[in-house]
């Protein structure tokens, strides 16, 4: 009798366990996860943007609950809710980047307050100084994929030359 209940309670817990959602794990840390975070981000283009979204539907999000919602769907891995936390998640998951053309398909990229479209309003800034204000998914080709304006919505972006290149702070992966 005690074996079958053992049998019964080992059975029961495989069963709870294999339904929650695990941390990919290296061998997973693809083209093919960051393909499906991109595409599953892609699947939200023009959804509208609203500081301090909802996080608890998708008619309408900020940056980090857009990235959330991608990685949430596209990887299984569920971000903290403010960019801040998911930059904290990236640097514990490994090595970050200040460059975004070493970024690979798929990371997430953090940006300080915007300043002005121009170069010079960007000079002589210690980016180790400056505060997280903003996240979005890199897709490589130089874009971003990220939603920050009530105007577009979940859009893509040029970073090159661009306000985003001057703003980036650091990026990396979020996928063990």
């Amino acid at each position: 009798m005690k074996m079958k209940k053992a049998l019964t309670i080992l059975a029961a817990a495989s069963i709870v366990l294999g339904a929650l959602p695990s941390l990919p794990s290296e061998a997973d840390a693809s083209p093919a996860v960051a393909k499906s975070v991109i595409n599953n981000g892609l699947d939200y283009l023009g959804t509208p943007y609203e500081f301090g979204s909802n996080r608890s539907n998708t008619r309408t999000f900020d940056c980090s609950d857009f990235t959330r919602q991608a990685f949430r769907e596209g990887a299984r891995i569920t971000l903290p809710s403010d960019s801040r936390g998911q930059a904290e998640f990236v640097k514990n998951v490994g090595e970050t980047t200040k460059r975004w053309q070493n970024l690979k398909k798929g990371d997430l990229m953090f940006f300080m307050s915007y300043r002005g479209s121009d170069a010079d309003d960007y000079r002589d800034l210690d980016s180790d100084d400056k505060r997280i204000t903003h996240v979005g998914i890199y897709m490589g080709d130089g874009k971003i994929l990220h939603t920050y304006s009530d105007d577009e919505g979940v859009t893509v972006s040029k970073i090159d030359g661009t306000h985003w290149e001057r703003r980036f702070l650091f990026g990396g992966s979020a996928v063990r």
